[in-house]
């Protein structure tokens, strides 16, 4: 393995490294070295390597010692052996792939680069990842594309970036690539052989980045936080029991996954909606997690094409201005999946698991005083306990009804309607059986348009039409059954009129 020599605030540049090479930091290079205060101490740019290995194994007295990588290509970074507290990575512009893993490096920042596959992140006090518009200057990419034979950026941009990050204390993940309208922007071309390269990514290009984030927390300290900012990410997964405060804000995420997530600090999720693009349908896992402690404020789960839970608590999430689905058929997205990557493959207590998601999220938005959400949840409870095989037939009969004739106390139309319906037909039978209508022989005695209302009247008298010596017993059938019909009609309209009135 060749070794590295590099000098104190002596840049490094144009250099191509066809071995694996190992930088070591070393105390003696700071003796008698006055410290530049705003100054990188080792810079390095336009560089290539294959295996880059960095190594500090004593303590160097020196107030800050960093390293900025610019427009490199590092197809595997190795940085675990750091013994000194004070020294911070850089990475800009570049192409990097590999592991960094120390709890002595001062600060990891990568700003605008592309993951070779994947970075892993290990054991860092800080880490922060950034994708800015303001620092994107693919003018700068030129040569580290042409000395690696990259001929189309937008494969590049359409690469999987994995980020790992595991038991960091500070991570910020941020983006703040905004969408252009008009000409004003030179825009990046397509071709890299002609080098027409402008100053930022268009739109277009900015939605071929496929980057990931897998952020799993173990023995992060009580003062850890993670702050992650308009990002727009192919997939987000949080995993593990974070002690700290945790914020998503402004996000576009396609795919969503908490496993095993059990927070002991805050959690919340702001503003997140699926990412427009991508190949794999928008889905969100949440797996025997417990969100006691997390705020979903804003968030649009109806746009989800998929949400699945398993085995997790959240009776007392907060919910906040979410989007939910609005019927029972755009709810069935909601399940209990043990792999959401395999929909098809359903336990036998499926539907019952969906009935108790549902209960839970009713219990949940009633908790934050979302009656009109809560409600709906609790039609869409009824509907899925009435798939679950083990519930009684004459059960799944009254929730039927329920359904049918007022949405399970949601809708007032459906019995409204229905009683207008049922009654008019009741009373034209009734009228048939006292052969009051469809007698030709009669002319027609518009009087019984009124005596309709008296027919709606659960509380009317058997003869206020005709003297009792003219009933027969379907007459009288017809009119008790009205009535029975009627008062059911009455009481489902009233329920539905009082939905907002329950406790």
């Amino acid at each position: 393995m060749e070794e590295l020599q590099l000098i104190p605030y002596t840049p490094l540049e144009n250099k191509r490294f066809e071995q694996a090479v190992r930088l070591i930091i070393k105390k003696s290079d700071f003796y008698d070295l006055n410290y530049k205060s705003g100054t990188t101490t080792y810079t390095i740019s336009n560089c290539d390597f294959i295996d880059l290995d960095i190594e500090n194994t004593e303590e160097i007295d020196f107030p800050d010692i960093s390293l900025h990588f610019v427009g490199c290509y590092i197809r595997s970074i190795e940085i675990a052996t750091i013994t000194s507290k004070n020294i911070s990575v850089f990475f800009n512009s570049s192409l990097i792939g590999g592991r960094i893993r120390s709890n002595n490096i001062r600060w990891f920042s990568s700003n605008n680069c592309i993951v070779l596959t994947n970075l892993f992140l290990l054991n860092l006090l800080s880490v922060d990842i950034s994708y800015t518009e303001e620092n994107i200057f693919p003018i700068r990419w030129r040569s580290l594309f042409r000395r690696n034979s990259i001929r189309q950026l937008n494969n590049v941009l359409r690469w999987k970036q994995t980020y790992f990050v595991c038991d960091c204390l500070k991570i910020s993940f941020s983006f703040n690539l905004k969408e252009k309208k008009g000409g004003c922007y030179r825009q990046v071309h397509e071709k890299l052989p002609e080098y027409k390269i402008g100053y930022y990514l268009s739109n277009e290009q900015k939605k071929l980045l496929d980057v990931n984030l897998d952020i799993k927390y173990g023995l992060t300290k009580e003062d850890s936080e993670t702050q992650i900012e308009n990002a727009i990410l192919s997939s987000l997964s949080l995993s593990g029991n974070p002690k700290g405060k945790i914020s998503v804000e402004t996000a576009q995420i396609r795919s969503w996954y908490l496993r095993d997530f059990v927070p002991k600090g805050e959690v919340s999720f702001y503003s997140i909606i699926p990412s427009p693009h991508g190949k794999v349908p928008s889905k969100i896992e949440f797996h025997k997690s417990n969100l006691d402690n997390v705020w979903f404020d804003s968030t649009n789960f109806a746009s989800y094409e998929l949400v699945s839970f398993y085995r997790t608590k959240f009776a007392k999430t907060t919910f906040t201005s979410c989007n939910f689905p609005n019927n029972s058929i755009s709810f069935e997205r909601f399940t209990s999946l043990k792999n959401v990557h395999y929909p098809e493959k359903k336990r036998e207590s499926y539907y019952k698991d969906q009935y108790e998601i549902y209960l839970q999220l009713k219990l949940a938005l009633e908790a934050t005083g979302n009656f009109f959400e809560a409600q709906k949840l609790f039609a869409i409870s009824n509907d899925a306990l009435r798939k679950v095989g083990d519930v009684p037939c004459w059960d799944k009969v009254i929730l039927w009804i329920n359904r049918k004739s007022n949405n399970h106390g949601l809708s007032i139309k459906r019995p409204l309607f229905l009683f207008f319906a049922f009654s008019i037909l009741l009373y034209v039978f009734y009228l048939f059986s006292l052969n009051r209508i469809f007698n030709f022989k009669q002319s027609i005695d518009f009087t019984l348009f009124g005596y309709y209302f008296s027919f709606v009247d659960v509380t009317h008298r058997n003869d206020f039409l005709v003297e009792k010596n003219e009933f027969n017993s379907w007459s009288l059938f017809l009119d008790y059954f009205n009535k029975v019909v009627e008062s059911f009609f009455i009481y489902q309209f009233i329920a539905a009129f009082r939905k907002y009135g329950k406790k």
